[in-house]
């Protein structure tokens, strides 16, 4: 009990000064009625609702503007306070491809044609040539089985285009002819040439020409039956075909063989007076025939 006492006691002690505070208070209007022992806030400070508390307030339309930040020529203390330049983003760009181009296709389309690469050549469009060769005639066994000759001789060429030639011969032969004579030649010729393939190195060709020769015969001393030392002029005129080949090693040098077929006929002004060749039958004639077999080299320029 005196504990309770000494409670209560002490508890109206603290009471009395805090009622005498009350009353002497000024009454706010509006919000604490006489005999009130607590107040209410005045109307115009109510609280802010929760969750709208830090707003800032709109601006009011009819302020002026406030001044753009002035740039870096102005002080520094301003350039400080001032608020950093922002520059405006960059456009937009949209990229779209262009429309389709339709193209028409022609009713009548041209026809395809096919062009082949182009071919080296070893030789030029148009050239000159200098040929030298070495011959021997083929003329049969003969009547004394040693009919044969050989000799050499020389042309002038002239090319115009890779596939066509044209050429001027003049040979010299020696040996025994078809009757065992001894007997010496001279001869000149004119042949075209036609090359099958001058891209080629190994270039095949084609000839073809006529030709005129002049021999001299002397019976052969050692023959018991002519053996009389008489000797013949001839003359003959003829012509030739024949196929080759010729090898073109460089630009200006090339080697050359190839073989001729030939027949002629007399033409001096004997032989219609005397035949130059008599078979064992007792036939005549001044026609003859061989071939030859021709090999060389031709220096271009």
């Amino acid at each position: 009990m005196k504990l309770v006492v000494v409670t209560s006691a002490s508890a109206l002690l603290l009471a009395i000064p805090s009622f005498a505070w009350a009353q002497s208070a000024p009454a706010q209007p509006d919000s604490c009625p006489p005999g009130s022992w607590f107040c209410a806030p005045p109307s115009d400070a109510q609280p802010a609702p929760a969750g709208r508390q830090g707003l800032q307030p709109l601006p009011d339309p009819d302020a002026q503007p406030a001044p753009p930040p002035r740039h870096r020529g102005a002080a520094a203390a301003d350039d400080d306070e001032a608020p950093a330049h922002t520059p405006p983003p960059p456009p937009v760009v949209v990229y779209q491809p262009p429309p389709p181009v339709m193209v028409e296709r022609p009713e009548n389309p041209p026809p395809y044609e096919y062009r082949p690469p182009p071919r080296h050549y070893i030789s030029p469009p148009r050239e000159w040539g200098l040929n030298l060769h070495l011959e021997g005639a083929a003329l049969g066994d003969g009547t004394h089985h040693d009919a044969s000759m050989g000799g050499l001789g020389a042309g002038l060429r002239y090319k115009p285009s890779r596939y066509f030639g044209l050429e001027w011969d003049i040979d010299f032969y020696g040996g025994h002819g078809y009757i065992g004579d001894q007997r010496h030649e001279t001869s000149t010729s004119f042949n075209a040439l036609l090359f099958l393939n001058p891209q080629s190195r190994a270039q095949l060709y084609l000839l073809a020409g006529f030709g005129w020769s002049w021999a001299h015969s002397e019976n052969d001393p050692n023959d018991p039956v002519y053996a009389n030392g008489q000797s013949y002029d001839y003359a003959y005129f003829g012509g030739q075909a024949g196929i080759g080949l010729e090898l073109r090693l460089t630009r200006v040098l090339a080697f050359n063989i190839d073989f001729r077929g030939f027949i002629r006929s007399r033409t001096d002004s004997q032989s219609q007076y005397t035949a130059e060749f008599t078979n064992s039958q007792g036939q005549q004639t001044n026609t003859a025939g061989g071939g030859l077999l021709t090999g060389g080299m031709t220096l271009y320029f």
